[in-house]
């Protein structure tokens, strides 16, 4: 049993959602970066309040080339990013905390760029070169930001972790990578998940892998696959189990997210766990509170 596992925060558009955001926009929850930074701002302090160790910022959706396209300038664009760890830094200066915080900049998959739903699918109908320019575009700003970890997330297929792979090294800081999941614990378009463990294991300043935005149900499964495939830490922050339509765009079905479930995760020893799409403030108290019951 590990002596110490830390906490990642949830979702940032289900506190959002419940709030009576409109997140069907381009932007989804960086809209709100944007327009409301203090509701962004506040949502970090309630996950701070919560317990985590790890509070991510809200640029998921965030790139070069979408603010590109709505007109904004490089310097523009450099201060959304910018904003997004101001606001983190602030929640934190204003929050009581008793551990030491660490800033996680979240960056999505080319798919964000899209918003089409291909998080879902893995399937890109465009260039390799394409897809490394939009990483590549969003590395030169990131890596001037004053964070502490940079995590790709919710990459939904082997193609661009390969395609991550040759940009990552040019990062000086740590890197986190989260893949997202079909029911075999294959990427969303079937390719591989353990050729991506073994291209990721080969890189330095890769600390972590995990997976992300998949049902919890096949947590304990992923978690396993990624311990037998891959030298690096164990990262795995599921949804709550409710299923999202891309065509309605909402979410359906039951929440299987529970305190039973969050015990059995622990027994496996994960370094980092929290919480992806529908995951709130009490889901990921309760994870603190497993978390401390366990190790004390």
């Amino acid at each position: 049993m590990k002596t110490e596992i830390k906490l990642l925060d949830g979702s940032l558009s289900y506190p959002l959602e419940k709030q009576g955001y409109n997140l069907n926009k381009k932007l989804w929850t960086g809209d709100a970066l944007i327009n409301n930074p203090n509701v962004i701002k506040k949502i970090h302090k309630d996950y701070l309040s919560a317990g985590v160790d790890y509070i991510s910022t809200s640029t998921y959706q965030i790139s070069y080339k979408i603010l590109n396209e709505m007109g904004y300038n490089l310097n523009e664009i450099k201060d959304v990013f910018k904003r997004s760890v101001y606001l983190v830094k602030q929640a934190i200066k204003e929050t009581n905390n008793k551990r030491e915080i660490k800033i996680v900049g979240s960056y999505g998959p080319f798919a964000a760029s899209l918003s089409d739903g291909s998080e879902y699918s893995g399937k890109y109908n465009t260039s390799d070169n394409i897809i490394m320019n939009y990483h590549k575009e969003n590395m030169n700003i990131i890596k001037e930001l004053d964070i502490d970890t940079i995590l790709y997330e919710t990459i939904p297929c082997l193609r661009e972790i390969e395609i991550l792979s040759k940009l990552v090294e040019e990062y000086k800081k740590e890197v986190w990578v989260s893949f997202t999941c079909n029911k075999d614990i294959e990427f969303r378009d079937g390719s591989s998940l353990i050729k991506a463990c073994e291209i990721l294991s080969s890189l330095e300043n890769v600390s972590t892998i995990g997976v992300n935005c998949f049902s919890p149900l096949l947590a304990e499964r992923a978690i396993k696959k990624l311990k037998e495939h891959s030298n690096k830490k164990i990262l795995i922050y599921p949804n709550s189990g409710e299923i999202y339509n891309n065509k309605d765009k909402d979410w359906y079905g039951e929440k299987y997210f529970d305190s039973s479930m969050i015990k059995k995760w622990l027994a496996l020893s994960p370094d980092i766990i929290g919480g992806c799409c529908r995951v709130g403030f009490e889901d990921i108290k309760n994870m603190r509170e497993e978390i401390d019951f366990l190790l004390n």
